[in-house]
């Protein structure tokens, strides 16, 4: 919040305060950042807050509590791809829940086994052998006599 221009993040202070009073002034992200939402900031909606509502402690007097991600220009996706790293979700293919050693554990599940017999190997072993192949060895093992 403190790289953003003043005027801008006087702004983005009054979005969090109605957020935290109660406003649903927002929209919700999916893809990647599924479970968060974006909050527009300036009249210009140049500039993005991504938020994420997390229930408030019993000792609260707010419903909820609005846990702030990201806040920065919606320029080239800034805003939202500073928010898929703090938030290690970076990656299309594996969900942000899946830890790197738990994803390769998969991957290796998932892969064949070397040693395993090639089921296609089989199919050529029963097809008939060409006649051609063994007529030079015959007719070399002729002209060796």
């Amino acid at each position: 919040m403190r790289q953003l221009p003043d005027e801008v993040r006087d702004l983005a202070l009054l979005e969090l305060q109605n957020l935290v009073h109660g406003s649903d002034d927002c929209l919700p992200l999916t893809g990647r950042l599924t479970g968060f939402h974006k909050v527009y900031v300036d009249p210009a909606v140049s500039y993005r807050m991504v938020i994420q509502f997390r229930p408030a402690p019993p000792t609260s007097t707010h419903k909820r509590e609005i846990y702030l991600v990201a806040a920065g220009a919606r320029e080239d996706y800034a805003v939202y791809r500073t928010a898929q790293l703090r938030t290690n979700r970076t990656d299309f293919n594996r969900p942000a829940d899946t830890d790197a050693a738990g994803e390769a554990r998969v991957q290796a599940a998932r892969s064949r086994s070397p040693h395993a017999i090639d089921p296609t190997a089989s199919l050529q072993a029963n097809a008939p052998a060409a006649a051609s192949p063994a007529a030079p060895a015959a007719s070399r093992k002729a002209s060796i006599r």
